[in-house]
């Protein structure tokens, strides 16, 4: 088969390109454009330059577009005849293998991926694991590569994915991490994501605990409550007190409660106080008794206090001081009791404090 293509003669060009050029040269020297001033007065005549000098290089381009013209057509006519003629049937051909051979290797390719894909799924039911598809394992599936090698890639990732949820099962937060690891599948970020999440958790929860005690124990001052430290708590009397531990760890409902039911307490002592009082001024402001004596009966004599002879002050030996101890103990009493002690060693000049 003739394949030859040849030229049978080159296109000649007639011009004096590098004698027009000096003469354009000389032209542009001659106007100095480089001492040309730009002002209000002078930019028409630079316009106008401009104007012409464009129109000398459409002349030029009008020859060059004429030459390129006559120099294609030629070779336009060829190119066409030879994709009909050549290029087209070729690549007709070579297209119509191509589509056979991937039909095939297609084909090799999708009975090579259901194959690994099998043992995947095997895999992962042998080690009870359902929250990974195949399409995770980001395998390109190509006729190179063996099935066996394939395999040990899957088998080698399900192992690291084991190895990671033993890891996670040993850690106090596994729900959580489980949950973020299933969405990554890195063990490693999901625990230190869970981790610091629980630190910022902590942070705020202490933040919001220590406010809360906070506002609570200034409710509690505004009813009149003090801190007693022997018993722990904030006390009106006896009978009305709230306990550290309450202030602690009663939730909102519980600590409301038991605030409106001490704060109703001590407005009952209070209008009971009033009502006293009251009763006490209409006593006071009553007429008072007039004991009168009959001629008969005589005022009992007044008796007259008679000074205590003056003594000299006994002396008493002093008595070296008893050095301090310090013990630690904890006390199992009711509220009464707790008064009861902590009156007792206040009496004695012992002190303490709640650990």
């Amino acid at each position: 088969m003739e394949n030859k293509i040849t030229l049978v003669q080159s296109p000649v060009i007639s011009h004096k390109l590098q004698e027009a050029g000096k003469a354009v040269s000389k032209r542009i020297d001659e106007l100095e454009l480089d001492k040309q001033i730009a002002t209000v007065e002078t930019v028409k005549s630079l316009k106008d330059l401009r104007a012409e000098l464009n129109k000398e290089l459409a002349d030029f381009e009008t020859q060059r577009k004429l030459i390129k013209e006559g120099v294609n057509n030629p070779y336009n006519e060829f190119e066409n005849i030879y994709k009909v003629e050549i290029s087209e049937k070729y690549k007709s051909a070579i297209d119509l293998l191509k589509d056979k051979i991937a039909f095939v290797e297609d084909k090799v390719k999708s009975e090579k991926k259901e194959s690994i894909e099998a043992y995947f799924k095997e895999l992962c039911i042998s080690e009870k694991i359902d929250f990974i598809t195949f399409d995770k394992l980001g395998i390109e599936i190509n006729l190179s590569t063996t099935e066996k090698k394939y395999k040990e890639q899957i088998h080698e990732y399900i192992t690291k994915v084991v190895d990671d949820l033993n890891l996670i099962k040993s850690t106090d937060f596994e729900a959580e991490i489980l949950t973020e690891y299933k969405s990554s599948l890195n063990a490693s970020k999901a625990i230190t994501d869970v981790k610091n999440r629980k630190e910022r958790e902590k942070a705020e929860e202490e933040r919001l605990k220590a406010e809360q005690k906070v506002n609570r124990i200034n409710f509690l001052e505004k009813l009149g409550m003090q801190y007693v430290e022997i018993t722990n708590a904030y006390e009106f009397n006896a009978d009305i007190y709230v306990t550290m531990s309450d202030i602690n760890f009663l939730s909102k409902d519980d600590f409301s409660k038991k605030y409106h039911d001490c704060e109703a307490k001590i407005n009952d002592v209070k209008a009971k106080e009033i009502s006293s009082k009251a009763l006490e001024i209409e006593v006071d402001v009553a007429t008072p008794e007039v004991v009168v004596y009959s001629k008969k009966e005589v005022a009992p004599p007044v008796a007259i206090p008679v000074a205590k002879p003056i003594e000299a002050p006994k002396v008493e030996a002093v008595k070296e001081a008893e050095p301090l101890k310090k013990a630690s103990f904890e006390v199992t009493a009711t509220m009464t009791q707790l008064r009861a002690l902590g009156a007792y060693m206040k009496e004695n000049n012992i002190s303490y404090k709640n650990i």
